[in-house]
């Protein structure tokens, strides 16, 4: 497969020791409710539900652009810690997040009546579809328009992070351009669908995470590669007390444990690198990637090379405890759920986005899991859609989001990092251009999952060259969308070529990168 994206490459990052990031701090904004309707169809009722939302109007000037921020499967985080918000007051913007139906916390949430997240039924999540998920939004912000003094005639720009969130801004925007007049889509991924094994691009996310690693440290891989291989085949010859001696599991773990710490260190080397933030948030330390493979190097058999892994996805910073099979972290990396738990995220698997990124081929630096015949996405049955059986291509025709449209689609910036494999399945194949106003995809060395689209709140400036490089882009791509910009100066830009490696070019170099 031939990718062909744009890629912003910068000198590598000074290390520093950001603030762990805050997901419950609201900096003071409130969480207030829309009444939100149940079913956008011509024919529903008028029954509705609470729909969360948070608004910040403080830069906002009379017939300014709305930033409309979509939340996906983790829930509403705090506005303030979205990059949107500090581009508010360099284009006189307003800023709202509105919560994704079905999903909340412990404290509640945006949900219908008759839905339990600790007890779901297929009945209280039926209105759980794309286009009621598209449409809260159409609904939601010509709410805003007509409510906000000076917002009437205000143009939209759709926001949304992480693999699903950055399909719905792509979807948002190719499914209503009237109401979005661009969009920004952080690390979506808009391939691979599909549970069957005839699937050409199923490999393709671990194919990128396997050269992460080889580009990092062809020996941390090495090693990586010998120790989940010998750790698979203790498994299999029930050998693994004797094969891995120092692994020093807990005695509760040596019955039954091996086979779920086995699939605790696949998920997490399989992970670790996609979300390899400055903050703590998935791993109980800052860049938990570089972390690894420090350790890795330093690690002198294969027990000691697993333990990384284990500790990390157990959040146990004792390096000398024993391993747990059943801690409970362990139990949700093995099921290799770190990007949400909810149920209602599972239902989205099952009905409209069955997303095929698990599948490793032989000769990877993981062993091959997944690589033959069909894989089951969805982990229930009786939720599956009907076409949920059915080709890629059947669904980017259906969610028109195949390159040729995407590639006539004006106002669309796709941001992918370079530590995160879903860039492999989300980098559409676009006409090589330096016009801002169609439809781009940037790939930036050296940050994780959708790290681009968090605030300096969260990341200052100055911490990583390439962050402030991509924020500079993003708002230059906002302006340029909004006639507040100069076309002209981007003109200037010199494209070449690049290879798979980190090689490193000058400030703010845009070039081409090519993935054989």
């Amino acid at each position: 497969m031939v990718l062909k994206i744009l890629v912003l490459l910068a000198a590598m990052a000074v290390a520093r020791h950001p603030p762990a990031r805050v997901q419950s701090n609201t900096g003071g904004v409130t969480t207030l409710n829309f009444n939100q309707k149940v079913n956008h169809t011509a024919d529903a009722g008028s029954e509705t539900f609470k729909q969360r939302y948070q608004l910040t109007t403080q830069h906002f000037e009379p017939g300014g652009p709305i930033l409309f921020i979509q939340s996906a499967e983790a829930g509403m985080s705090a506005i303030n810690a979205s990059d949107f918000v500090d581009y508010a007051p360099k284009l006189g913007a307003l800023v709202v997040m509105l919560e994704h139906r079905f999903f909340g916390d412990l404290h509640g949430g945006s949900y219908p009546a008759g839905y339990d997240p600790m007890n779901i039924s297929k009945a209280a999540v039926a209105s759980l579809t794309l286009d009621n998920v598209l449409q809260d939004g159409v609904n939601f912000v010509n709410w805003i328009k007509g409510t906000i003094p000076g917002a009437k005639d205000s143009r939209v720009i759709y926001g949304s992070s992480a693999s699903y969130g950055g399909f719905l801004a792509v979807s948002a925007r190719m499914r209503y351009p009237n109401v979005f007049y661009g969009a920004v889509a952080s690390s979506p991924a808009l391939n691979s669908f599909g549970p069957l094994g005839s699937n050409q691009y199923k490999f393709d996310s671990a194919k990128w995470a396997s050269g992460i690693y080889e580009d990092t440290s062809k020996d941390a891989s090495a090693k990586v590669k010998t120790a989940m291989t010998d750790f698979k085949k203790c498994i299999s010859d029930n050998a693994c007390d004797s094969i891995l001696p120092d692994l020093n599991i807990c005695n509760n773990s040596r019955s039954l444990g091996y086979e779920r710490l086995y699939k605790a260190a696949l998920h997490t080397y399989f992970s670790v690198s996609k979300f390899n933030y400055p903050w703590i948030e998935k791993y109980p330390t800052r860049q938990p990637f570089r972390d690894l493979v420090n350790k890795t190097l330093a690690a002198t058999t294969s027990s000691e090379v697993l333990r990384i892994p284990l500790l990390a996805a157990s959040w146990n910073t004792n390096e000398s405890s024993c391993i747990d099979a059943f801690n409970g972290n362990i139990s949700k990396a093995s099921a290799g759920n770190l990007a949400s738990t909810q149920p209602a995220f599972q239902y989205i698997a099952c009905t409209y986005y069955p997303i095929n990124d698990k599948s490793i081929p032989s000769g990877n630096v993981l062993p091959e899991t997944f690589a033959r015949g069909n894989v089951d996405i969805c982990t229930n049955a009786a939720w599956k859609a009907v076409d949920y059986g059915r080709q890629n291509e059947y669904f980017l025709q259906k969610y028109a989001i195949t390159n040729d449209l995407l590639d006539s689609t004006e106002r669309l910036l796709v941001v992918q990092g370079r530590y995160d494999r879903t860039a492999a399945i989300g980098s559409p194949v676009l006409t090589p251009t330096d016009m801002l106003n169609h439809s781009r995809v940037v790939l930036v060395d050296g940050i994780a999952h959708a790290e681009d689209s968090v605030s300096e709140a969260i990341e200052p400036r100055g911490m990583k060259p390439q962050m402030d490089q991509i924020r500079d882009v993003k708002l230059a791509h906002l302006k340029e969308w909004l006639g507040q910009g100069n076309q002209t100066e981007s003109a200037s830009t010199v494209l070449g070529s690049a290879s798979h490696s980190l090689t490193l070019f000058g400030l703010l170099s845009l070039v081409f990168f090519i993935l054989l």
